[in-house]
């Protein structure tokens, strides 16, 4: 069994011993928390977890492994009052499995904003990812504008490839699957083909909170892992 050692941020570090020529490599065993707040329904986090691990190639030389990302947490929020919500996301970002190896996007996109102010002033660092139109994507700071196409389009890919999976003993995979089998293709008043969640009954928190988390997984992984910490409220 590998003997790995866990660095801050949810870096990976196989050990070597003092050797210096042995070549050595940084794999990652982190989480991408995305959470999709609730209007008249309930609020939906999922979290992903994203490893890729150091592995010896031989005797002195180290390789990273396959990368792999899968759901491993999905839950609903009964509650409405946005400190409420926020608290919940503490108390989960403080898990000992989670605590400071995690990144959460939040959708921003209309009453998610004044949300993510209430997260900013509680300490909890995030990305407040708000849903346009169009094709395409951009970030400042910790804000992000992204195609809700390309959202799911992204997220749609990476089942396909394989590259992102559920776990089998997810409480709640059934409805996940459902909820991602819900969306389906659509044409605008202009001609434009656009992904959206399909049938009545089908609200899909829990796929909208996925993409969000595999989206930042994808794209907003360097040096911005939230510690997780909001004071008081945990």
């Amino acid at each position: 069994m590998l003997d790995l050692i866990h660095l801050g941020g949810g870096r990976v570090n196989l050990c070597a011993g003092p050797d210096p020529a042995i070549e050595r490599v940084t794999g990652h065993d982190r989480f991408f928390m995305g959470l999709d707040l609730g209007r008249n329904d309930p609020s939906a986090i999922v979290i992903v977890r994203d490893t890729c691990l150091p592995e010896w190639e031989n005797g002195y030389r180290q390789r990273l492994g396959d990368r792999t990302r899968t759901v491993v947490y999905a839950d609903r929020i009964r509650a409405t009052a946005y400190t409420d919500i926020a608290a919940h996301v503490a108390q989960v970002l403080a898990k000992p499995d989670l605590h400071g190896r995690t990144t959460l996007s939040v959708d921003a996109t209309g009453l998610g904003g004044p949300f993510c102010d209430v997260l900013t002033e509680g300490g909890i660092d995030h990305y407040a990812i708000t849903m346009t139109a169009g094709a395409a994507w951009s970030r400042k700071g910790h804000r992000v504008s992204v195609s809700k196409n390309v959202l799911l389009e992204t997220l749609a890919g990476a089942f396909e490839t394989g590259s992102l999976q559920i776990a089998h003993d997810l409480p709640l995979r059934h409805q996940l699957m459902a909820e991602i089998a819900s969306f389906e293709l659509a044409s605008t008043a202009a001609g434009n083909l656009v992904l959206q969640g399909g049938g009545k009954g089908h609200h899909a928190d829990m796929a909208i909170a996925l993409s969000l988390a595999f989206f930042a997984s994808e794209n907003l992984t360097r040096g911005f892992v939230g510690e997780g910490q909001l004071q008081g409220w945990i």
